[in-house]
Parts: structure tokens; sequence; C-alpha cells
């Protein structure tokens, strides 16, 4: 990126910011840069090697179905066609077909393919160009493909993108209906892979909240039929909007910790400038209204500064009860002053120091809220915030971010490591900080919670087994949050909702051995997929999101 386009986006970003925001945003700019030389460095890692891309080009799987890449064209420059064409016909599972349907004005498009001699080409120029979600579906019409996957029309794909696809469709315990990978960005026609995007597994609450899923999408013929082609209503979030679609209508996704999609930055891309498409934006609002409307869930949906990030703040209209078990009596009073309640809240207020299953098994309410000696919300809201997220039955227990006396990050959840090692999420981060690709500022579901200061929901806690109180802290967590996840249910951070930790909090996560053993023969083969909120490819020795 030239001089002059860095001042442009530093302006932008100046203005869209404040002063205070922009030092913020420049900090982690500048983090952003040090990943990107780490990734480029280590390439290696990321990518397979000719070698073994030879290999997957010999593989025979059991399952090989054709898979149509559909590509919506528009005057698409020279140099990027051939490449994403390249990139395509270049794969190492070849069952497959590229489906272009082609709005332009101009035969740009149509000459450039007619140059390729390749029988898995399908070419359609459209009568006229009626926008990118429609275009995509004539491609849809075109596709004759059991999956199909979409591909912008200035992306480029790796080589073994879809064999990555198809080997996770054949070794599924269930075949998923939606694959979605990690990505990465391309600078321009350079080649130079940057902002390596290693991403959760599925994650209801951050998909609400940001299309994290985005590239590289690959999804069954079965879903599309199901859930219906794109919505030019939503143009610009049509993507987001389809997964949403996806997902009411009970689709299976599947995340692949692999980049396997390269999307080009360049001047007129949104990954150059997201407010050169405001409108996307907002049709992204619309998406994730509609969304949790068909679901009846009251919410209020913003834009935040961060574009293409959104605040979800759901509604109370549902009534609850709730036990308090704070630690002493002083922080019971406490908590009473600094709790406000609805209409819908129904609050019962102890005093038990254990905080374990004797003391819940006596509450009568609905959900247990667990607050550990010298842990205090900051606003007043906080307990309507976190019943917010329970009236939808699948949460099984929410907490918030908890901050030092210096205002930096404890934790925002925990993530348990392949290896069975437990660590907090952003541990250090000032406040604030957005966290990688804003993950520390958005509500999203995580593997594990600390119950120094959580809301539980009490049919939850039964489900799962209770709390094995053979355990000390943070096997007691790691293995009772297992049991939840296998149960069905999920566990929430909301960074919105801050717990203010004065000085004594727990600093050590480190595992008894004798106690490491017990859950190693529970859980040692879940460990070894990764941590549902973290990623394989991100360092696992402190749960901050650096690169391996």
């Amino acid at each position: 990126m030239d001089v002059r386009a860095l001042a442009g986006m530093g302006m932008r970003l100046l203005r869209q910011y404040g002063i205070k925001g922009f030092y913020y945003r420049f900090l982690e700019w500048c983090s952003l840069k040090s990943r990107t030389r780490s990734y480029r460095k280590n390439r290696s890692r990321y990518f397979q090697s000719e070698q073994e891309l030879r290999e997957q080009r010999r593989k025979q799987w059991e399952f090989s179905p054709l898979i149509s890449i559909v590509v919506p064209a528009y005057e698409t420059a020279e140099n990027f066609l051939r490449q994403l064409l390249d990139s395509v016909l270049g794969q190492t599972y070849e069952n497959l077909e590229v489906c272009i349907a082609d709005g332009s004005d101009s035969d740009c498009v149509e000459k450039i393919v007619s140059s390729y001699q390749d029988s898995r080409i399908s070419y359609k120029r459209l009568l006229k160009n009626e926008g990118i979600s429609e275009n995509t579906n004539r491609g849809f019409e075109m596709a004759k493909g059991e999956y199909l996957g979409l591909l912008d029309h200035d992306d480029l794909l790796t080589p073994n993108a879809l064999y990555e696809m198809v080997k996770a469709l054949n070794e599924a315990e269930e075949r998923p209906d939606v694959l979605y990978s990690d990505e990465d960005k391309m600078e321009g026609d350079s080649r130079e892979y940057c902002e390596p995007y290693f991403k959760s597994d599925f994650n209801e609450e951050l998909l609400r909240r940001n299309n994290y899923i985005c590239h590289f999408l690959l999804f069954s013929r079965e879903i599309l039929e199901k859930a219906g082609g794109l919505n030019s209503d939503y143009d610009g979030a049509q993507d987001h909007e389809f997964v949403l679609r996806c997902r009411r209508n009970g689709a299976r996704f599947y995340h692949i910790p692999k980049i396997l999609y390269h999307w080009r930055i360049h001047a007129s891309s949104t990954s150059h400038n997201p407010a050169s498409k405001l409108y996307a934006y907002e049709n992204g609002k619309k998406a994730i209204c509609d969304y949790l409307e068909s679901q009846n869930i009251k919410a209020k949906v913003e834009l935040m500064k961060d574009l293409g990030f959104y605040r979800v703040t759901y509604q109370r209209n549902k009534k609850m009860s709730v036990t308090v078990l704070a630690s002493s009596t002083e922080q019971l009073e406490q908590l009473k002053r600094q709790t406000e309640v609805s209409e819908y809240t129904d609050v019962i207020w102890h005093c038990a120091k254990k905080h374990g299953n004797n003391e819940i098994e006596l509450t009568k309410a609905d959900y247990i809220l667990l607050a550990s000696d010298k842990m205090m919300p900051e606003k007043g809201d906080w307990l309507e915030r976190l019943l917010a997220f329970c009236q939808e039955e699948r949460v099984g227990a929410v907490t918030g971010i908890f901050l030092d006396t210096r205002r930096k990050v404890l934790q925002n959840g925990m993530m348990v490591s392949t290896k069975g090692s437990v660590h907090p999420l952003f541990e250090g981060l000032p406040k604030s900080y957005q966290g990688y690709f804003r993950r520390a500022a958005v509500a999203g579901n995580v593997s594990t919670l600390a119950l120094d200061f959580t809301l539980l929901s009490k049919e939850a806690w039964q489900r799962a087994g209770k709390f094995d109180e053979s355990l000390s802290f943070p096997a007691r967590e790691a293995d009772f949050f297992a049991r939840l996840l296998t149960e069905g249910y999920e566990a929430v951070t909301d960074p919105e909702t801050r717990i203010l930790c004065a000085r004594g909090f727990r600093w050590d996560y480190t595992i008894e051995a004798k106690e490491f053993q017990q859950l190693k023969q529970r859980w040692g083969e879940r460990w070894k997929q990764g941590d549902m909120a973290y990623n394989v490819n991100l360092c696992e020795e402190d749960g901050r999101f650096g690169l391996k």
C-alpha cells in the first residue's frame, strides 16, 4: 500500500474514532503488521509443499462429489480473472466445474474465458447486470454439483482448497451442510499475503455480530434448495444473510482450520476501505435483525465504529428467576446496591462461600449467579444483560469480561489447548483494544468460563452432571464446561458486561498433575480437535491469539 493510500486510511480512521480511539487502533494496526511479517516469514507452516500437492492429486475418495464453483463476474480485470481461473482449474481435487455468470456490459470476460480450453468451465453471458445476488443465483442455475462454492471474481483459492473440503466431507462424523475455512488477504496483484484470519469453529453469538465465516464457503445443494438462493434485498451482505438463513434451516456447519482462500485487497474493495460500501453494512444489520426476528428474539442491532461488526442487545421479555450467591455479606449488599432489575426478573439474594453443588441444589430459582469475593460488575444493568442471553435455552452459562484495577483484561473466557492446558483469553490486553479481529469487543461463544463470576442455567448444570468437586480450579471448570458443551449447551462471554476484580484474583491456571491425568482420560481425544473458540494455528500457550 503506497504512502498516499496509507495517509487516506489514517484520516478516515481519525474521523471515525477520534484521537484516543485512533491511537489504540494505530497500535493494533502495528500489531497486525507484525503478525503479517511473522506470517510471511513462516509461510511454509500454513501452505502445502509441492510434494504434498502431488500426493493429494493421487488421492481417491470414497465420496467424490462434483463441486461447482460459482463466480458472478462483472467487468473483471484480465489478470485477476486469469489468476482466479488458474487457481480453480489447478485444484488438486479435480472433480469440479467453474460456473461464470457474467453481467458485464462489455465482452472482456467472455474473451478471456474463451481462451481457456477446459471442459470444466461453464460460461453464461447474462442479458443484464442484476447485481451480485441475482447474478450469483444465475450461476447456481448453471451448477450441476452436489456441493457449491462461492468465489468472488477477483479472489483466489489455494491449490488444496477443494481437497480439504472433500476430505472433511469424508471424515466428518455427520456430513456437514456448510463448510468454511480460514482466509488471508492479498495486496493487489502482488501475491503478497497478509492479515491471516484463523477462525473459530461455529460460533452462533459471533455470527450474529460479524460474518466471520465469509470465505471459503462450500454448501450442499440440499441446503441451498431448502434455504433458497441469495436475496438481492441484502446486496453487499448477501453472503452473511445466506449463512444465517442456512443456520435457520438447520444446517450443520464445519470449520476447516486452514487458509484456503486469498481475499484480494484493491482500491475499490471493502477489505481495503470498508466505508466504500456503507450500504453493505446497513444490509448486514437488516440481515441480523431479520434472522433474530425469525427466531422470535427481540433485540436492538446497531452498527459499531468498526464497520462489519454489530452491537446486538437482547431485550428482556421473559419471566426469569435467579439466585445470586455472593461470597460475603459485604459483597452481597454491594451487589444489591449496584443491580438494576426489570419487571421480568425475580432475584433471591444469598451468601454462600463455597459455591458448590449443595448450595446450588438448595436454590429454587432457574438461574444461579456465582459471585466470588472481590468481584464486582461495573454497571447496574449487568444482571439483565446476562439474563437476556439466557432467554434462549441453548445458552447454559454466560459471563462478562474480567478487568483488573488498571482496567486491563484478566480474561474474556478461557480456552483449553490441544495438550489440555487452560489459558485465559486476551489476558493483559487494555480494555480499549479490540483484540484479534475484534474478538475482544463483541460477544461470542467460548469453550470454558471461570466460575468466579458466572450466570448458570440450573437445568444445564444438572444435565451436565454438576461440578466434579474432587477437582480444584481450573480443572473443575475445564471438566464441567466440556460436559456442558457435550450436552448441547453454549457458554458465552459478553465484553460489554465488565467485571472488576480486586487484587488477589488468580493468576495461575496450572492443572495439578493428578487431576490432569484424570481430565486427559476423559477429554484427551476432544482436546486434540482444538478449542472451539480458538484455532490450532494460533499460539496456545497464552490465549492471546498470536501466531504459532
